[in-house]
């Protein structure tokens, strides 16, 4: 299952990189998606960076039949690594999220692109579910959960961004 997401921060493109990129920010994400625990580790190269969350969620939300493969709680794993600067800053980082011993992922990646009013994050991935016969009931099921994740990631980074005085193209 395809999604594709385009959020639209109103700072500078290097402002952005440096938002996502930076632990402080992701573990406030983590905290805001109520993850019963969380650890977010970036690593920073000399022309990109990796960032790396391990997320514990619970799964009350998730319809029963997903429930009962997956438990009362499951890891997730996302990371995302980061090229070199592209023109005009672009920055791409290929995704890549694991949900436990489940066999449901998502690989895909994440464009930051300078737009007119702003910085631009595209996120695409597909959300694949590895299970014979109900892999497609399964990711219809884990997608409204990976897009309110995005979502709230986006309401994160808009405050962050706010509450550092970056409200427009800095």
């Amino acid at each position: 299952m395809q999604i594709t997401e385009t959020l639209v921060y109103p700072a500078a493109i290097e402002v952005v990189f440096d938002m996502m990129t930076d632990e402080a920010f992701h573990s406030r994400v983590c905290e805001a998606t109520h993850a019963m625990s969380y650890s977010a580790t970036v690593s920073r190269q000399s022309d990109g960076a990796t960032v790396i969350t391990h997320r514990e969620m619970p799964t009350n939300s998730f319809p029963d039949f997903a429930r009962s493969m997956v438990g009362q709680s499951i890891d997730i794993v996302e990371t995302i690594v980061y090229g070199p600067p592209g023109p005009h800053g672009t920055r791409i980082g290929e995704m890549s999220i694991s949900m436990g011993s489940a066999p449901i992922h998502l690989k895909g990646d994440i464009r930051i692109i300078p737009a007119d009013d702003g910085t631009e994050v595209i996120i695409e991935g597909n959300l694949k579910a590895s299970i014979p016969f109900v892999g497609g009931k399964v990711e219809s099921a884990a997608a409204p959960s990976v897009i309110s994740g995005i979502h709230k990631e986006y309401g994160v980074g808009l405050a962050w961004l706010a509450e550092r005085g970056h409200t427009d193209q800095d």
